[in-house]
């Protein structure tokens, strides 16, 4: 029997499309393309901390939003990504502030406004922290 947990579903088209020959237990299950996405965007926002940057990380919130990959799975997965890759004192500040934005996202209608607002906290959180001020 194929093993999926629950909480992180994956596509077997996918896994068969990888995988054409016989699907055992042991058959590795590849992550969705949203994920893989979400992780760049992650990257990116690590690597550069420009302006252009967060028009970059835009247009890839666009794309996702188009594919029906709801704000908020958007939200948590790029903030537990950005939360594997910086020091302890600012984990608590994310957080802080991607719950801020997940609640903006149930109470408003532009769902993208409060995305691209999420990134530029997260990168004055970073640029602060890298300065050596205070957040």
């Amino acid at each position: 029997m194929l093993y999926v947990d629950k909480h992180r579903p994956r596509s077997l088209e996918a896994l068969h499309h990888h995988h054409s020959e016989v699907v055992t237990a042991k058959t590795p299950i590849p992550p969705p393309d949203y994920e893989s996405l979400i992780q760049q965007i992650a990257d990116e926002l690590l690597a550069d901390h420009t302006p252009q940057r967060i028009l970059a990380v835009r247009a890839k919130f666009y794309d996702l939003l188009t594919h029906c990959i709801p704000a908020t799975v958007i939200l948590k997965q790029l903030t537990f990504r950005l939360i594997a890759k910086i020091d302890d004192a600012l984990k608590t500040e994310v957080i802080k502030w991607s719950a801020f934005y997940e609640h903006r996202i149930h109470l408003g209608s532009k769902v993208i406004f409060h995305l691209e607002a999420f990134v530029a906290k997260f990168l004055r959180i970073l640029e602060s922290y890298l300065m050596g001020m205070e957040f």
